[in-house]
């Protein structure tokens, strides 16, 4: 029998992990990857202990969670940086994944609406002598909700298809920041509908824009590429890092 403790511990276990990896300089290349699948990871995880925590019923789902997040967990603790073999991590993590959004609970609720919205942690936690409490959800799920990492990952791919041509390198770049904006609508309303979130919305259009800029995606300061990458990359580190921990706080 597969306890709900036992499949979300795994969960966790896996979820460690995957933030170490985000961490090693080894796996820099594929940040984005493994960023999004912690992110991922995490909140369909939240999701499912909101609906299932304290259950004594066996449920398949719980066996199958187990399962998928202890095999992924193990070719993790064996990975090399090689593509081959982060391919298959990759998509043993997202294995783990689909065991939690298929597992039946909440079929009918929109996967998407409510996954980026900042809360408070209401999100019961299992480990012993944890209990659950209302204050902001952990700093770093805040950080992830709101820095923009679908759009992250798109931009290398608009600077390659613009070239040195920066009219097409505006546009595509106005093209992705629409596109956080709407994903990202959906994804901060309440799960049973309602209002956006426009202020978290508006540090993910922002964080992206710094992003953009600090590689010249808007063109360079006077003193070229280098301080233009060193001026802006500072700032937006700052950003990243600062206006989530303020704006999780001033929601308390």
């Amino acid at each position: 029998m597969t306890t709900f403790t036992e499949a979300v511990e795994a969960a966790d276990a896996l979820i460690d992990q995957l933030q170490e990896m985000t961490e090693n300089s080894r796996y820099l290349p594929r940040f984005d990857t493994i960023f999004g699948l912690r992110t991922a990871l995490g909140n369909e995880r939240d999701r499912f202990a909101s609906l299932h925590s304290g259950e004594a019923v066996d449920r398949p789902a719980f066996a199958t969670i187990l399962d998928r997040c202890e095999q992924a967990t193990m070719i993790g603790a064996a990975l090399t940086p090689s593509d081959a073999e982060v391919s298959r991590y990759t998509a043993a993590v997202e294995r783990a994944i689909a065991a939690f959004a298929n597992e039946g609970v909440a079929s009918a609720r929109p996967a998407l609406r409510g996954a980026l919205r900042l809360r408070r942690s209401s999100t019961p936690l299992v480990r012993p002598g944890r209990r659950p409490d209302s204050t902001p959800e952990p700093y770093y799920t805040s950080l992830m909700k709101l820095f923009p990492v679908e759009a992250v990952t798109l931009y290398p791919l608009a600077i390659g298809i613009a070239g040195t041509d920066i009219v097409i390198r505006l546009i595509l770049i106005a093209i992705i920041t629409l596109f956080v904006i709407a994903l990202r609508w959906f994804g901060t309303q309440e799960e049973s509908g309602g209002d956006a979130d426009v202020l978290a919305i508006g540090v993910s259009v922002i964080s992206f824009e710094l992003y953009a800029a600090s590689l010249g995606g808007f063109g360079y300061l006077p003193g070229g590429p280098a301080q233009t990458s060193q001026f802006l990359a500072f700032i937006t580190i700052m950003w990243v890092a600062l206006v989530p921990f303020a704006l999780r706080h001033s929601r308390r």
